[in-house]
């Protein structure tokens, strides 16, 4: 047989349940924007000289060739 629950130990729980429910939403997020961030920041940014086409490439690099006109191109520095 089941024992009946107070009220007071029910609401107490559930209030428990949302709470950490919350707590692992914001990590969870914050994570996952830490991880965003990482990935935009180690991007790099180019603009074609010759065809003024601007274009990000993954990971850190120097020189990349433009997907347009093929001319290859200096990282933009900010």
């Amino acid at each position: 047989m089941l024992q009946p629950i107070d009220l007071d130990v029910f609401l107490a729980c559930l209030v428990a349940a949302v709470i950490g429910a919350l707590f692992f939403l914001q990590f969870w997020y914050d994570r996952r924007d830490a991880l965003l961030s990482d990935h935009r920041r180690l991007s790099s940014v180019f603009s074609c000289t010759r065809c003024s086409f601007t274009y990000v490439r993954p990971r850190r690099r120097a020189e990349a060739s433009c997907p347009q006109c093929g001319w290859n191109n200096a990282r933009l520095k900010f």
